[in-house]
């Protein structure tokens, strides 16, 4: 009788092993911190972000040498477009490690000894989304504050009009860093699609650089206005507004909602494919 007891007991650290979601989590930041790959792309967006910031603030003249040029209301865009003038190379490098975090797995075959300690597949892809949003939104958060704070005194002391503490500075530093999070799960959620690193490299940097693009090319050289309108709901040119610039018409709340929309998209139709198909 005691051993049959003994045998159905549960032991005591048995439930040390139970999955979950946050377990879930923090094995897919270890996967992230563990590569060098990571370390070394997350330091290309700092050094992009502040690097370019601080180097157009040193060499953009004077405000008073423009002259009538540029009328005084556009003298707080160049504070603006100077701040953030690393974010279009910036959102290049982040859309390369959220492919890299799924397709490289692919490739390895990693992804199956995932999927063998998570059947169920979409809690592999979610946690993934959650870590590399909050990792890709810290560091664009940093590096946009470090832009915007040596932008706005070297330009301000060159006659430009900035304030590193207005409200729309602030919503301009938060939008930009909200935007590297969601071009990370977007490009995350290509990654899945395709399966490839280089194919799902090209198909989100086709997207983000090279579609607004043929987008401003085919509108103005064939004069037409539906594409000019088309475009600004585009990804890369909702982030320009998301991040203080001007894009188009659009409301601020019309450009957070487009991001929202390609990025979950993307991630859902990943998902969804990740389910049918093999790994």
């Amino acid at each position: 009788m005691s051993t049959a007891t003994a045998a159905v007991q549960q032991h005591p650290h048995s439930s040390l092993g139970r999955l979950s979601f946050p377990r879930v989590v923090r094995s897919e930041w270890i996967k992230l911190r563990s590569l060098r790959s990571t370390f070394w792309t997350l330091v290309a967006v700092v050094v992009i972000v502040v690097g370019l910031a601080a180097l157009l603030s040193a060499v953009v003249p004077n405000a008073s040498t423009l002259g009538a040029q540029v009328p005084p209301a556009q003298l707080a865009d160049f504070v603006t477009n100077t701040a953030t003038s690393g974010l279009m190379f910036a959102q290049l490098v982040v859309a390369v490690l959220g492919v890299l975090v799924i397709s490289g797995e692919f490739s390895t075959g990693m992804i199956r000894s995932s999927f063998a300690a998570v059947p169920r597949r979409f809690p592999v892809l979610a946690a993934k989304a959650i870590v590399l949003f909050l990792t890709s939104f810290i560091v664009g958060l940093v590096s946009i504050a470090i832009s915007w704070a040596i932008a706005v005194p070297m330009l301000t002391g060159k006659g430009y009009t900035g304030d590193l503490f207005t409200q729309d500075t602030l919503w301009a530093i938060l939008g930009a860093a909200l935007y590297l999070g969601l071009v990370a799960v977007f490009a995350l959620g290509i990654g899945t699609i395709v399966k490839a690193s280089a194919g799902g490299i090209a198909a989100a940097l086709g997207v983000l650089f090279l579609l607004p693009i043929l987008a401003s090319l085919f509108g103005n050289l064939m004069n037409q206005k539906w594409v000019t309108d088309a475009s600004h709901y585009l990804i890369s040119n909702a982030g320009t507004g998301m991040s203080g610039g001007t894009n188009g018409t659009l409301e601020p709340w019309a450009n957070v909602v487009t991001v929202l929309v390609w990025a979950a998209v993307s991630f859902i139709l990943g998902a969804i494919l990740l389910q049918r198909r093999d790994a």
